[in-house]
């Protein structure tokens, strides 16, 4: 079996087709908008809640706009173009017309009423269609076209729901789903998940087991049909890199995605979403964004996949279009070389969920990223099949939900030499330096004193008591009163808490922060988080920054490929607040790295005059004149 999707330089268009994007249909103007893009993988409307080929199967309506579109003859003539195409199939919902025939097949409210948007019904999980109709036409689908691939979209048991107004959905109320719950934990349903409590805490875990079993099922239908055939999420992964109208848009979503996707260990894309979210899929993102999220995937050694609704040649806003061709163009010219890149990360960030980072994990990955360490991401839930023995270091933002076999795995990994950081929660850690744990009190702000500095803990400081034996960082000052003026003084001395506690086990340490840095950054940006980070990291852990000499700003990456090094730069200097222009060209930038080989030669790939170079005593550090919005150095030895 070739496994086609292994080490595969993917470059993934995907046109969400609306069901009357098939009437005049011209198959030879949309491969050559593919072939413009330099795509190789194009993901095309299937499948689920409607046919777009002709079904046989009675619950499985067909597309009303079919009349002169041939998808097996599509498909065919993309595979004479050496274009692999995916399948996509949405299972999440059914047609109105079949929930009459079938009502047990949807998900339902408390009240027994079910979730209907647009004509179109929720289902459920556990119910006839997503437990066993969907094989059916799955299977079909497969066997009448040849696919490469398939794609489920929304096919993840999350526990709620939400629908396309961002509307959030307690658990499915459904007798099937409670009477398996009930059996399964011996409790009731919550109505709404809480963080903290027990029955919510129970539904997780029971909806994860759910879509474990589904994955497992799938995937031997899938491969039944064809080995041949990449099964989303198992043999491959996506997630989007995405924008709202109203929200903050997140400037590392493409990067982040990237490194959490290939730490599940598959090949992993990041779709750039052209769109501004479900309620304006008509309007495009700013072209720079566009482009920001291209270089940011391919930085992150991720494959490039760019989502627009509609067919591309008569879309209307094509804004992004040149922005997007070029990366896409840069990396079908150089695909030997940023394709099959294996990280060179030193540091782990552990991540609660892909869907929804929360403010404490999203500011490590700014303290992370921002100060020029080099590191990787993952879940929690895939924590135990990681080899932490390949990093120095792992992050534990948060992490209130850790379950106590990884506990030991973690103890294990400090026990034999590893360090670990935990900030927020603290964890129960045989590793864990502090006890006697209890929350302040909202109030105007504790202040951490360190080194003569003092930093603002937020208001969740988590009061401690150092354990004997580990070394406890800084001192935890009341507040003090804020006005007249006149009055702004301590009042008490500081008091026996600490900004942080190092405890030595075994042959390794474990720090904690008993507050939340990540997500005081997140929310303050105070630099002075920035800097505290990078001094404890580099102090304590015995990690160098790479760019002490290179702006904020500027992104990072560090991979080995064949021998050689490749580090990616990516210029973030154009955004400003929530808006995204070019950034700013940038003088002078360097970065300096171990280099244990007696000799070096760099390469810039985008710019080969515009790269300088010297090695001394063990480091190499590496000039870039001028810095654009990317830049990719390959270094190897020299061969004389």
């Amino acid at each position: 079996m070739s496994k086609w999707w292994i080490n595969y330089p993917w470059r993934v268009i995907q046109p969400n087709f609306r069901e009357i994007d098939t009437v005049n249909f011209d198959t030879e103007r949309f491969i050559a908008e593919l072939k413009e893009f330099k795509a190789n993988v194009v993901m095309l409307n299937a499948a689920g809640l409607m046919a777009s080929y002709p079904s046989a199967l009675f619950d499985e309506p067909q597309s009303e706009y079919l009349d002169d579109f041939d998808l097996g003859y599509l498909v065919e003539r993309l595979h004479r173009e050496k274009i692999k195409v995916i399948a996509r199939t949405d299972f999440s919902k059914i047609s109105e017309s079949v929930f009459m025939r079938h009502p047990e097949w949807a998900y339902r409210h408390a009240d027994g009423s079910p979730l209907i948007y647009n004509g179109y019904v929720q289902t459920c999980v556990l119910g006839g269609y997503q437990a066993g109709y969907m094989d059916d036409i799955i299977r079909e689908m497969l066997s009448k076209i040849p696919f490469d691939g398939i794609y489920i979209n929304m096919g993840s048991a999350t526990g709620y729901i939400v629908d396309y107004s961002m509307n959030r959905h307690g658990p499915c109320q459904c007798e099937r789903c409670r009477a398996a719950f009930k059996a399964a934990a011996g409790l009731e349903i919550p109505e709404e998940l809480r963080p903290g409590d027990r029955a919510s805490m129970m539904y997780f875990g029971f909806q994860q087991n759910i879509a474990a079993e589904q994955k497992k099922r799938i995937t031997e239908l899938v491969h039944s049909v064809n080995p041949e055939i990449a099964y989303c999420s198992v043999d491959y992964s996506r997630q989007e890199a995405q924008a709202s109208y109203g929200a903050e848009t997140w400037q590392y979503a493409a990067s982040s995605n990237a490194r959490m996707m290939r730490g599940m260990d598959v090949e992993a894309t990041v779709a750039n979403v052209d769109f501004m979210g479900f309620s304006y899929r008509h309007v495009s993102c700013p072209p720079a964004l566009q482009e920001l999220r291209a270089w940011q995937t391919l930085a992150n050694f991720g494959g490039l996949d760019y989502y627009v609704m509609g067919r591309l040649y008569d879309k209307a806003d094509k804004s992004a279009f040149e922005r997007v061709k070029h990366v896409f163009g840069y990396a079908a010219e150089h695909e030997n070389i940023v394709y099959g890149v294996k990280s060179k990360a030193d540091i782990l960030l552990v991540k609660d969920s892909y869907i929804m980072p929360n403010a404490e994990e999203r500011g490590w990955v700014r303290l992370l990223t921002e100060n020029h360490f080099i590191f990787d991401e993952t879940l929690l839930s895939g924590l135990a099949k990681k080899d932490l023995s390949e990093y120095k270091l792992v992050i534990l933002p948060d992490k209130s939900r850790i379950r106590k076999p990884l506990n030991a795995i973690i103890d294990e990994y400090v026990r034999r030499g590893g360090a670990v950081i935990t900030s927020g929660a603290v964890l129960e850690l045989e590793a864990v330096g502090v006890t006697g744990v209890q929350n302040t009190d909202e109030n105007e702000g504790a202040v951490l004193l360190d080194g003569g500095k003092r930093l603002i803990p937020g208001k969740k400081y988590i009061k401690s008591t150092v354990k004997p034996g580990a070394k406890k960082l800084g001192a935890y000052l009341a507040p003090e009163r804020f006005g007249p003026p006149e009055l702004c003084y301590a009042t008490e001395p500081p008091k026996d808490y600490p900004c942080a506690v190092v405890n030595t086990f075994g042959g390794g340490k474990c720090i904690t922060l008993p507050w939340f840095i990540g997500e005081c950054y997140c929310t303050d940006g105070h630099t002075s988080y920035l800097d505290y980070a990078r001094e404890l990291i580099e102090a304590k852990c015995k990690i160098k920054s790479i760019g002490k000499k290179i702006s904020p700003m500027v992104e990072v990456t560090r991979g080995v490929k064949d021998g050689a090094e490749i580090i990616h730069f990516v210029n973030g200097t154009g955004r400003f607040g929530n808006s995204f222009f070019d950034p700013a060209e940038l003088r002078d930038q360097s970065i300096t790295i171990p280099w244990e080989r007696k000799t070096a030669i760099c390469e810039n790939i985008d710019d080969p005059d515009n790269v300088e170079y010297e090695l001394s005593d063990g480091e190499l550090t590496i000039y870039l004149p001028r810095l654009n919005f990317h830049a990719c150095i390959a270094v190897k030895e020299e061969n004389r």
